[in-house]
């Protein structure tokens, strides 16, 4: 489990951008992957007219919505999320990715797709790597690291355009019980890049300073508020319906609940 405080902390020192640079230069043609989370028999991905990758695939972006709808936007965990999704302008792309270097290269990739995107076309996207191996640490040490290269005066590629969100299964806040439904703020049922265009976020924190608010607070003590009134046991419970049969879930909840 990760162990890190829920505030930001300090960024570690920006290291060598090449990798990067070396990474964004084989970002060609698609950026949908396969994955193999998930393995149906042959039999039934010939019955459904599916291969097994486009069968794992399709159950990593219906966790992912199922998630977003009965988590994200049914506890108003993000007040923004609900839009998008309803509007259908969510990008769900799966990455193969197995490692940090992978999942980069994949990262900007996406982050170029949506600088040469309109808003109205495409708000954010959410990468998912159902096959990353790196535990909650790691995944959070990838994202002090790409946070910290973002917003580095020598990072060139997309000019602090994008900003990054982690989620991972294995989520756990530095001084909370291993059963704190706050974990949930930063979970997903599989590794996830929440892609988002900067200049939104500011002018949402803008529009709330006009009106005397500091919207990431208030977001803050609304999630620590409903998250434990829904209780760890319930969201535990959410999680696995939405592994076992995300597309279930979807059916029988409502966003309004």
């Amino acid at each position: 489990m990760v162990q890190f405080s829920r505030l930001r902390l300090p960024f570690m020192k920006t290291q060598t951008l090449l990798l990067i640079y070396a990474f964004v230069a084989n970002c060609e043609g698609s950026f949908y992957r396969a994955t193999a989370r998930c393995r149906p028999t042959f039999a039934a991905c010939r019955r459904a007219g599916l291969s097994m990758s486009q069968r794992s695939e399709q159950r990593a972006i219906d966790c992912t919505r199922a998630w977003i709808e009965h988590v994200v936007i049914r506890l108003r965990l993000c007040p923004y999320a609900s839009k998008p999704f309803l509007q259908e302008q969510i990008r769900y792309t799966v990455s193969d990715a197995e490692d940090d270097g992978e999942l980069l290269n994949d990262f900007f990739g996406e982050a170029l797709l949506i600088q040469d995107t309109t808003q109205e076309e495409l708000t954010t996207t959410m990468l998912v790597a159902p096959k990353y191996k790196g535990n909650g640490v790691e995944f959070y040490d990838l994202y002090v690291y790409l946070t910290d290269l973002l917003e580095s005066e020598d990072e060139d590629i997309l000019n602090n355009e994008i900003q990054p969100a982690f989620f991972h299964p294995d989520w756990e806040f530095d001084g909370l019980p291993p059963d704190a439904a706050l974990h949930f703020e930063k979970r997903a049922p599989f590794p996830v890049i929440n892609l988002l265009r900067r200049k939104q976020l500011d002018q949402v924190v803008e529009e709330g300073l006009e009106r005397g608010i500091i919207v990431n607070k208030e977001i803050s003590e609304h999630n620590e508020k409903r998250l434990y009134e829904e209780g760890y046991d319930a969201l535990t419970a959410i999680f696995a319906q939405i592994m076992d049969n995300p597309r279930q879930v979807r059916s029988t909840l409502s966003v309004h609940d």
